[in-house]
């Protein structure tokens, strides 16, 4: 019963911080092991941008999104900024959640400011805040819409956009 309660109690003691091993006491010969505390181990885990999303300042409402649109007449793909709409929109590298982020357009300030996601074409709150810089819609891959990143006439880099961010012109 005594060892029940002692498990019990070790168990839901959530707050103890320091990591335990058991070594041997050498000062007794039936190697009875002695429970020491070590040196708090150092954490080895980093806040990673993405924890923004997680902020409360951050948190999307799905009543709210707003979409980049592709213009049917010119094919350029425009990000607006709306204070009053939510969106976090990144262009990737490859047609792959998991490559890297090269632009991103957001309305939150926290993902726009000092370019937390370190996107290398950076972080923007409209495709009107990039200078000299605008995309072009190419196609559909899978998943994402593929646009050409062009700064003066010449084609930076081409990007890969989640089609669920992507809506098209309504034509007349």
């Amino acid at each position: 019963m005594m060892i029940l309660c002692v498990l019990v109690m070790g168990c839901s003691n959530k707050n103890n911080k320091t990591v335990q091993a058991r070594l041997p006491d050498t000062n007794k010969t039936d190697s009875v092991a002695k429970i020491q505390p070590m040196e708090q181990i150092a954490s080895s885990k980093t806040d990673k941008p993405d924890t923004i999303r997680n902020m409360e300042a951050t948190k999307m409402s799905e009543d709210a999104f707003q979409k980049a649109i592709v213009n049917l007449q010119d094919s350029s793909l425009t990000v607006y900024e709306n204070i009053r709409a939510d969106y976090r929109i990144f262009g990737y590298q490859q047609p792959d959640t998991n490559s890297k982020k090269m632009v991103f357009f957001s309305v939150f300030t926290p993902d726009v400011e000092n370019n937390p996601y370190q996107c290398p074409y950076g972080a923007y709150y409209s495709s009107g805040a990039m200078q000299d810089t605008h995309m072009k819609y190419i196609g559909k891959t899978g998943d994402f819409v593929k646009a050409n990143l062009i700064k003066n006439k010449t084609v930076l880099t081409p990007i890969y956009i989640l089609k669920d961010w992507i809506q098209f012109e309504k034509q007349n």
